[in-house]
């Protein structure tokens, strides 16, 4: 997988033009060339203009360290910008119909952009498409005092104008520095303790996701602390993120992202083994959510009780991307025979899944998914049959009153499990839900 070029910026706004094009033409627009990447003050025949007008680094405090290219080079980490675009609708038509025509042509753009909060794959080409980059777009709310500014001092008339943010865009940096590969070292023994000092290893390695859309997140941004102390993993494509040299014992690892909810998790580094784990970020302030998202606000009882401060753990019930695919799973067992429905790659894996059974649900953490077999960290707490799905699951915390607030990408059936067992909580299609579940 490459990396984001310095073309990452005119790449991105291509990519913004070419999507607007197949969604505002033939309709309100007659010619794909009338959208284009444009000052408003000098559009021509053009009838939409995208103006970059400013470009910001996300996260600055994260891109000033090395990563390991190979064992004898490191480069620079690359940097993260957003980047903000006016976009102006300019009409031709006779001067009785022109608002209206600017009306319709900015309303087809902000309905194109809303629905694609994140930009389609197909349309990224160049360094932006090697990296499988992930663009996330917003129309940004921007007072109509900063609206004029950025049109700027000009003796031309103002013309109807939104901005556009796009957030994702990667430059990988040419710096590169050698270092000197360990060919001799010493190793002293303390003579009481018996005790020697040996190479660093890999200690732990973290899959990071993005919770709402379910994919890897491969580009910088994340900033990491392990016991409130900042540290720098190196990315590994599929999202991946590895630590070495971790001291032995107990850490608390956190995750934070602009636009995703602040994630922690206990690492636990014991000798000789790798710790693996998997963090789905939460959508968080800023997310650009999609037109058809839902707001579940779920509260959870027991007794007529709200059940304050407790775990839960929510999957989407359907489809089941995983099931069982041997007859029987025997209580113990840790290895799974399983039938996958698409690409294994695409799995949260390593992460939690809630194995749906009737009777004696249980959480399960599949470390490895390698053809047909899956490999368990712990072994099963009961026994299933044949068929039984194994969902993805996040966990969730209730606050006082027993209540937890989920975005989602579209209404769909939740398996909720709390204490041992599972309810379903299936939310409507119109704005935000709320359910009441009784365990």
């Amino acid at each position: 997988m490459g990396l984001a070029d310095y073309t990452a910026i005119v790449e991105a706004g291509n990519a913004v033009v070419d999507l607007l094009r197949d969604n505002l033409t033939p309709e309100p627009l007659g010619n794909r060339e009338l959208i284009a990447l444009c000052s408003p003050h000098e559009s021509e025949n053009n009838q939409l203009t995208l103006y970059l007008y400013h470009i910001e680094e996300e996260n600055q405090n994260m891109t000033s360290g090395y990563y390991q290219l190979d064992q004898t080079t490191q480069r620079r980490a690359a940097a993260q910008f957003t980047l903000r675009y006016l976009v102006t609708a300019h009409s031709k038509a006779p001067v009785q119909l022109r608002q209206a025509d600017q009306h319709r042509i900015v309303g087809a753009a902000i309905q194109t952009l809303r629905d694609n909060p994140v930009m389609p794959q197909q349309y990224l080409a160049g360094s932006l498409a090697e990296e499988h980059a992930q663009l996330h777009l917003a129309v940004e709310k921007v007072p109509l005092e900063q609206l004029l500014k950025i049109w700027n001092n000009t003796s031309k008339e103002y013309k109807l104008s939104f901005v556009l943010m796009v957030t994702g865009v990667t430059i990988a940096s040419k710096r590169k520095r050698q270092v000197t590969r360990i060919t001799d070292f010493e190793v002293s023994v303390n003579p009481e303790t018996h005790e020697s000092l040996v190479q660093r290893s890999v200690s732990a390695v973290l899959r990071l996701r993005d919770g709402f859309l379910g994919t890897p997140i491969e580009n910088g941004g994340a900033l990491f602390r392990i016991d409130g102390i900042p540290s720098q993993p190196q990315a590994k494509p599929g999202g991946y993120r590895v630590w070495t040299g971790l001291a032995e014992g107990r850490h608390t690892l956190s995750v934070s992202m602009r636009g995703f909810q602040t994630e922690e998790l206990i690492v636990d580094i014991r000798p000789g083994q790798v710790w693996e784990g998997s963090a789905d970020l939460k959508p968080g302030l800023g997310y650009p959510f999609g037109k058809d998202a839902v707001t579940v606000r779920l509260t959870v009882t027991r007794g007529g009780q709200p059940l304050a401060d407790q775990p839960v753990w929510l999957a989407v019930a359907d489809p089941a991307p995983l099931k069982l695919a041997q007859d029987k799973a025997e209580k113990g067992a840790q290895t799974l025979r399983l039938f996958c429905r698409g690409e294994a790659s695409a799995l949260p894996v390593p992460g939690v899944f809630l194995l749906e059974e009737g009777k004696a649900p249980e959480l399960v953490t599949l470390q490895a998914v390698e053809g047909e077999d899956g490999r368990l960290a712990v072994p099963l707490a009961h026994a299933h049959a044949r068929g039984k799905a194994l969902l993805p699951a996040q966990q969730y915390r209730t606050d006082g009153q027993g209540r937890i607030s989920v975005m989602l990408r579209e209404a769909v059936r939740l398996a909720v499990f709390c204490n041992g067992s599972i309810q379903y909580a299936e939310p409507g299609t119109e704005g935000e839900q709320t359910i009441t579940l009784r365990f």
